[in-house]
């Protein structure tokens, strides 16, 4: 991985532990093929309903096997083709938040076909509604793919959702991952490993470092944010990392409700503080109207956010022109190969290119495929989660979709103790809609200058 450094203890600057939910607004349709779905209807255990679906090959190119065994290595025994793995899924498969489920499910559904026609294992996954973040469902859900479907793997997202089946994880000892909502709250926790930075906190050093390069006169900083996510960054992290690197000040610091859509009186008030730049945590929708009436009101000044959708880019309009954003953002145009496999594969099982969160939980499958390879080749048993985990611990690197080139896959690496991982970050710009990367960014340890996670 490019410009990549070894994972510190955590991240950024004295990160405390606060209580961070994930949730989308980008609406999307819940359709899946070849994998078993489990809604859940209400409180009860009983209102609950699955059911199976076999692996659908039938739209894998033919050249995908032997592309894949190229970059992971062969099929058959070595590549565990007598393995089955049950792995649920806890995702929005419903309300607000749908299109996550939805794109979360297709990746992992491509990659449980892609690697059993590579001659590998058999990943046998389970979907799970927790209805766009409701907590209660979540755990109801998470009980009936434990004890109904047996589940040994868990693909979880969401913060709230996450941090409230962290016990659940840990006594049944489900090797876990979330690569949409990963948050303080889930991490150092046994069997949970995060496949994205913690949101707002790890890229927020970096982002303001770009600002303070950029426009080196800037000293009034106004933050936005909700209560829901990257609130860390928001109340601690930002102002300290602003102060460090421009001897400045924050001069507001405004929350506001996810969802919302009127902006006017946050508006005003970062107005009348006359700030230099704006950092935003806003997520989903909620920033592309931010960003438009700060615009419309002619605000001129550097906006930074933490992330990209193409549905807020379209509630902006032209004004997403100005916006800026610093993230582990996935790249579909990456000539990286196993990533050309991963977005041809994408559009011909589901006819459009793949996005971040679809990239993050296809990556996951072949997490588990390359940890169940390690665990056959030392004799282990390769259904034995504890086996799984040991074999992420002893070698906490893996091939990825996110950096690397057109000869090799990029790599990421987890950090054994507190299970969060390291990826390429970057500062990016929005022309016409679509962001492109114009500065690499890395996260940084507790203590670290600031200023160093600017590369």
């Amino acid at each position: 991985m490019n410009n990549r450094r070894k994972p510190a203890g955590r991240s950024g600057l004295s990160f405390p532990s606060v209580d961070v939910s994930r949730r989308g607004f980008l609406r999307g349709s819940a359709a899946l093929g070849g994998v078993s779905f489990l809604a859940a209807c209400g409180g009860g255990d009983g209102d609950t309903k699955s059911s199976a679906a076999k692996i659908d090959t039938s739209k894998v190119d033919s050249e995908v096997a032997q592309g894949l065994q190229d970059i992971f290595g062969p099929g058959g025994e070595e590549g565990g083709s007598g393995v089955t793995l049950t792995a649920g899924m806890l995702l929005a498969m419903t309300g607000q938040g749908s299109f996550f489920g939805k794109v979360m499910s297709q990746g992992a559904q491509l990659a449980a076909a892609q690697i059993k026609s590579a001659d590998g294992i058999t990943y046998d996954v389970k979907i799970g509604d927790h209805k766009s973040g409701d907590v209660p469902t979540a755990l109801t859900v998470t009980r009936q793919l434990v004890t109904q479907d047996k589940i040994k793997i868990l693909q979880t997202s969401y913060g709230a959702p996450s941090e409230a089946i962290v016990p659940l994880i840990g006594q049944n000892k489900l090797l876990s991952f979330n690569g949409g909502g990963s948050s303080p709250g889930q991490v150092a926790k046994p069997f949970l490993w995060q496949t994205r930075m913690i949101f707002g906190d790890d890229p927020c050093p970096g982002g303001l470092a770009w600002i303070a390069k950029e426009y080196p006169d800037a000293k009034k900083l106004a933050i936005v944010g909700t209560q829901e996510n990257g609130v860390a960054g928001a109340k601690e992290i930002g102002p300290a990392v602003w102060a460090q690197l421009t001897g400045g000040t924050v001069v507001a610091n405004e929350q506001h409700d996810v969802g919302a859509t009127d902006f006017s009186s946050i508006v005003a008030r970062i107005k009348s503080s006359s700030p230099d730049a704006i950092l935003t945590f806003s997520f989903g929708d909620d920033v592309g109207y931010l960003v438009k009436q700060l615009r419309e009101a002619n605000v001129t000044v550097p906006i930074m956010g933490i992330e990209f959708t193409e549905q807020a880019a379209k509630v902006a309009g032209a004004s997403y022109d100005t916006y800026n954003f610093a993230t582990d953002f996935y790249d579909p145009k990456n000539p990286n190969p196993w990533n050309q496999i991963f977005v041809d594969g994408h559009n011909d099982m589901f006819g459009s290119d793949p996005e971040y969160y679809g990239a993050n939980y296809y990556e996951q499958v072949f997490f588990v495929w390359e940890l169940v390879r390690r665990v056959l080749a030392d004799g282990g048993d390769p259904t034995d989660t504890t086996a799984l985990q040991s074999a992420l611990e002893a070698n906490p690197e893996f091939k990825s979709l996110y950096g690397g080139d057109a000869s090799a896959p990029g790599t990421v690496q987890f950090n054994p103790e507190d299970h969060t991982i390291s990826k390429p970050m970057g500062v990016f710009k929005v022309t016409n809609g679509q962001p492109s990367k114009i500065a690499d960014i890395v996260k940084i340890a507790s203590g670290d200058d600031p200023a160093s996670a600017l590369v």
